[in-house]
């Protein structure tokens, strides 16, 4: 028996997203709906986010001062307060680290995948969060052709070794030396 996945009305899911969004914003310097939601299918799996996460400064155990991330910390609460739930990945586990979570939103049942990066990296993130994968498979394949290297997390690698910025998405599709296309375009 195959198990598939549960599929959610986009404009459901979408109202669920903004929800989401709001109420994670505050410990976030950049926030935004990726995925197929972003793409603007009609049903979609899950909920996907990308974030680039705030950090505060504290006093640490010893009086030292202690970078905090302050989405992780409002995700915690969320959970203790019921309103998030973690979500086990496809080996059983539970996926909740500082680049990666994967959670429930308990009010819908609608699974929800936080992803984080930084604003150097934050367009190839987002082209790689939203997707599809066999876009985001031709991307790599033509970065390779380039002798260059993207990933969704180190951004782009140019044949030199050179890390480049990739702040936004029109910067990856040049690099790609490829028209930029919307999201509803990427098939």
């Amino acid at each position: 028996m195959v198990n598939e996945r549960r599929r959610y009305p986009r404009d459901d899911a979408l109202q669920v997203a903004e929800r989401l969004r709001a109420l994670l914003a505050p410990a976030c310097e950049r926030i935004e709906v990726a995925g197929s939601i972003r793409r603007n299918k009609p049903d979609v799996g899950d909920i996907e986010l990308l974030c680039i996460p705030r950090y505060d400064l504290a006093v640490g155990f010893f009086g030292d001062r202690v970078r905090t991330d302050c989405l992780s910390s409002l995700i915690l609460t969320l959970i203790t307060q019921d309103k998030l739930r973690y979500r086990l990945n496809s080996k059983g586990s539970s996926t909740f680290g500082p680049l990666n979570k994967l959670l429930i939103d308990v009010a819908s049942g609608i699974p929800l995948d936080v992803f984080c990066t930084d604003a150097r990296n934050w367009g190839m993130a987002l082209v790689v969060r939203t997707g599809p994968a066999e876009f985001n498979v031709r991307m790599m394949t033509r970065f390779r052709q380039q002798a260059m290297a993207g990933h969704a997390y180190a951004g782009v690698r140019a044949a030199n070794g050179e890390e480049l910025d990739c702040p936004d998405e029109a910067t990856v599709f040049r690099l790609l030396g490829w028209q930029y296309a919307p999201p509803e375009e990427r098939t």
